[in-house]
């Protein structure tokens, strides 16, 4: 099972949202400008290119006539990040206004995750505006019930477990079991199919029909490996996190994979990335954010009357007691 990063994408907008939100700073020419800084500072997945991509891109535009680019690695990337971070400041540091971050898009993919775990992702789907296409049960071709890598060494699906009591057989000695390929009840026949016995008419129908497939997906375990792809804003990815991350009570499988997720967010992001894991607190501090908790005005308040007396001990070396 894998959670993959797949592209990062909105940089531009993030940083424009700003602007225009301030009223300064903004004009068509200075978009087009911090356009093509993101442009040449980004590879086509959203994360940093390297020198020599950044050369390449970097040939590609008119950069002499845009006075943020300068044809230096470092200090291009530099002003990227510096106007990612006052984006950053006013999104998720102290002012909070979490739309700045709704600009900046994350897509990725699931692969093998268990169906009962996408059940869990999906209760978010407000969160990825819908934005979730999954392998089909009803179109995809599936032969078999392969459990995803999280449920292989834990549970076995029934006409594997028949196959391995007959294996054991044969090596003891004894004759196989046969499962009949029918059964028959109240004068209905049920054909066996690698997911169970389905009333034969729905098994003969064409694949084409889809009358068949959506019969015998009925048969298929939760514990299924399944694919999808997914696709959300910084802010709402953030959200989903904290509530399937490895410190709440969620599907076990799910909470691997947030963390896989969370580790190339952190790793390919800028700026961003690093405190997507995070809040800031009211003391100053960025916490994980299944860490933080609230407290009252009145907590607070005397939080602030500790700190402010433990300052002042430290800058005249006063001891505790006093």
């Amino acid at each position: 099972m894998q959670f993959r990063l797949y592209k990062v994408s909105g940089y531009e907008e993030a940083i424009l949202s700003l602007r225009m939100s301030k009223g300064k700073f903004y004009s068509w020419e200075k978009a087009k400008e911090i356009q093509e800084l993101v442009y040449v500072m980004t590879d086509n997945q959203g994360r940093i290119n390297k020198h020599d991509q950044y050369a390449i891109k970097l040939n590609l535009v008119d950069s002499y006539d845009n006075p943020k680019i300068t044809g230096n690695y470092v200090k291009d990337l530099q002003e990227f990040e510096r106007l990612l971070g006052l984006t950053f400041n006013n999104a998720m540091g102290e002012f909070k206004h979490h739309t700045l971050m709704k600009y900046i898009d994350v897509a990725f993919f699931t692969e093998g995750l268990h169906r009962g775990a996408q059940d869990d992702l999906d209760a978010h789907a407000i969160a990825f505006n819908n934005r979730i296409t999954r392998f089909s049960t009803r179109l995809a071709e599936i032969s078999d019930t392969q459990l995803s890598e999280w449920y292989q060494d834990k549970a076995i699906p029934f006409f594997e477990a028949f196959k391995l009591i007959n294996q054991q057989r044969i090596i003891q000695g004894k004759e196989e079991v046969k499962l009949p390929n029918g059964i028959e009840i109240d004068g209905n026949l049920f054909t066996k199919t690698p997911f169970g016995y389905v009333l034969e008419k729905y098994a003969q129908v064409p694949a084409k029909n889809g009358l068949a497939k959506d019969v015998q997906r009925g048969l298929m375990p939760l514990g299924l490996s399944s694919n999808a792809i997914w696709k959300t804003d910084l802010f709402n990815l953030r959200y989903v996190y904290k509530m399937r991350s490895k410190l709440t009570k969620a599907n076990p499988e799910l909470k691997l994979g947030m963390e896989q997720l969370a580790d190339q967010i952190e790793e390919a992001i800028p700026v961003f990335g690093q405190y997507f894991r995070k809040e800031l607190t009211d003391s100053g501090s960025w916490e994980h954010m299944n860490k933080v908790k609230t407290v009252t005005s009145e907590e607070f308040q005397e939080y602030k009357k500790l700190k402010q007396a433990h300052e002042l001990r430290l800058t005249y070396d006063l001891p505790e007691n006093l």
